[in-house]
């Protein structure tokens, strides 16, 4: 694609140049309003400048004249409370040594607050029993339920192989049976 010439008239070409100029003028006044507005916030700020210097200095003036005296030290309280706790010992050393009695004992609970840790501890402990003795019941249970059944089971194929063997017997000739009959009384020898 080639660039096309754009052919512009006079007039266009001035209503351009004039529209261009239009904003180039509120630019240049935009610029201007802002110069001036900046100029006075920097006066303001001198100013404040300037008042806080001249706070400051106060304040610097003031704190050079401060005098800070202390009183002179009230040590009777110190020396009194030393000397009642003095007297406390020297009256304890004057009672002598108290004796000392050692005892064992095991204790499964604090002696505070007994019957707190005796609650919770029976408590679970009979809980705890209850449950292991109603597990052990069930595993008793089902072991013999499973015994039980497998003697259903095995008690269900012998009578299978009886009926059968009597089905047999039943339907064959005098030659099968007497081996048969042979053949059982071998068996429960």
């Amino acid at each position: 694609m080639k660039p096309e010439k754009l052919e512009l008239d006079e007039q266009s070409l001035k209503d351009i140049m004039s529209e261009m100029t239009i904003v180039v003028d509120k630019g240049h006044q935009f610029m201007e309003a802002q110069k001036q507005e900046m100029e006075k916030k920097d006066r303001i700020i001198a100013e404040k400048n300037k008042q806080i210097e001249q706070q400051m200095a106060a304040f610097n003036e003031s704190v050079k004249n401060i005098r800070v005296t202390a009183p002179p030290p009230d040590l009777s309280v110190v020396t009194n409370a030393m000397k009642s706790g003095l007297a406390e010992i020297n009256q304890t050393i004057d009672k002598g040594p108290k004796p000392i009695h050692r005892s064992l004992k095991i204790n499964l609970f604090p002696e505070t607050n007994a019957r707190e840790y005796y609650r919770m501890v029976y408590g679970k402990f009979f809980r705890w029993g209850l449950i292991f003795t109603v597990v052990i019941y069930l595993g008793s249970f089902v072991n013999k339920s499973i015994d039980a059944y497998q003697a259903h089971q095995y008690n269900e194929d012998g009578n299978n192989c009886i009926k059968a063997w009597n089905n047999i017997y039943n339907h064959s000739g005098p030659l099968v049976q007497k081996r048969m009959s042979k053949t059982l009384e071998d068996a429960s020898k």
